[in-house]
């Protein structure tokens, strides 16, 4: 039995399907692989279940932007990415509304997803191993499915397109040994990937 039948209301697990549906399963996906980065990095003390629930919900926030701009067939203006930038405190929001006490590797990576290794990501500007290492897994699953997937202003990024961006990040946007065990088994996620659209 998964994690949300065990353990959530019927709004809430109606919740958690509607911010992991987002973007045709996005959430799915980054759950799934998420816990595929973690088997491979011999991540043991990541608990699977909170780590795929965190993947699953890490854009909840994204429930509260317009439609009109989360499928814009262009590029964002200045404008909309200011107001895209603010979903990870709105996931928040909507969590702590709730008065659900959710796992704290939810709550980390709904607010930190977007930070990076080298301190310039947002909403806190978190550096290196001041981002938990859950929210690390989770940024590196999220990178990987958002550049293997159609977007409405660009096609599916190819393999080695994904590789050279994963190379490029690599201790700047990424923490380094992560991303080096992504770029060894790149192959094998992306399959993993695949199979992972609404489970």
């Amino acid at each position: 039995m998964c994690e949300a039948k065990k353990l959530f209301s019927e709004s809430e697990k109606l919740l958690i399907k509607q911010a992991a549906s987002i973007q045709n399963g996005h959430g799915y996906r980054v759950g799934k692989i998420a816990c595929e980065i973690a088997k491979l990095a011999g991540l043991h003390s990541l608990d699977r279940k909170k780590l795929r629930l965190a993947g699953k919900m890490h854009d909840t926030g994204k429930l509260l932007i317009p439609n009109e701009i989360l499928e814009a067939p262009r590029a964002l203006t200045p404008e909309e990415r200011a107001i895209v930038r603010q979903h990870p405190s709105l996931g928040l929001g909507i969590l702590l509304w709730r008065k659900k006490n959710f796992p704290i590797e939810v709550l980390d990576a709904m607010l930190m997803h977007h930070e990076r290794w080298d301190g310039a990501g947002y909403p806190l500007g978190l550096k290196d191993k001041q981002i938990p290492l859950a929210v690390r897994v989770i940024t590196l699953a999220d990178v990987i499915d958002a550049l293997a997937s159609h977007r409405e202003y660009r096609g599916a990024c190819d393999v080695d397109f994904i590789r050279h961006e994963l190379e490029d990040g690599k201790g700047s946007h990424f923490d380094p040994e992560l991303a080096e065990v992504c770029l060894q088994h790149l192959d094998d996620i992306l399959a993993k990937r695949v199979t992972s659209k609404t489970q």
